[in-house]
């Protein structure tokens, strides 16, 4: 490994390293429903998608329902970037006339990116529309990573609630989780790549 490599790796897990209390501070008062010095920008955002998604933000669930609400949440997004990757070729945004994937390439991807692995057996230029990428794919970049720190916030307050019967709510820690941590995160990264020269236009 070169000196360059080794400094990389360094600088890496040093960034980790200075993120994480007050990342993780941040964190704590988001799912605890406190208010941070992103709620006067965000706050609106957050009612609006309970309203519209009929949650109670003061509802909490017990464990199974907790869970199974998380498996059915993700279920409905493979079976949703399947359907999408099976009939890209009559959605819009296709300027190349992509065709649609099969049933097996199509079912690897959506169940890849919907756990959050993003294995990609393809070449994306050549196989994927620009609406599969972004609106089949590119949306389990927030729906599976939301989840996953939904059961890390569940996972936590089962150790921290000795006697309760009750974990929280999925709904309320997914919609927290992105509209908090994962938006304002996409934002600065975007911004970095763009700072970069990184384009995306919808030229063939």
């Amino acid at each position: 490994m070169t000196a360059n490599g080794i400094l990389q790796i360094a600088l890496y897990f040093l960034v980790l390293l200075a993120l994480t209390k007050p990342l993780g501070a941040f964190m704590a008062k988001v799912f605890s429903g406190e208010r941070t010095f992103l709620h006067p920008v965000l706050r609106p955002l957050e009612v609006g998608l309970y309203k519209l998604c009929g949650i109670q933000e003061d509802g909490e669930q017990h464990w199974t329902i907790y869970a199974g609400s998380m498996l059915a949440f993700s279920l409905v997004g493979i079976v949703f970037s399947y359907i999408i990757l099976r009939l890209q070729q009559w959605f819009p945004l296709n300027p190349q006339g992509l065709a649609n994937l099969g049933p097996d390439l199509s079912f690897n991807t959506a169940v890849s990116f919907g756990t959050n692995t993003n294995w990609q057996s393809y070449n994306p230029e050549a196989t994927m529309s620009y609406f599969s990428q972004m609106i089949g794919l590119a949306t389990h970049n927030f729906w599976s990573a939301a989840a996953g720190i939904c059961v890390a916030m569940a996972f936590a307050r089962g150790f921290a609630r000795h006697s309760a019967k009750t974990l929280g709510s999925f709904w309320v820690d997914f919609t927290r989780a992105t509209v908090y941590v994962l938006l304002p995160l996409s934002v600065i990264g975007a911004l970095l790549l763009v700072s970069q020269g990184a384009i995306q236009n919808f030229h063939p």
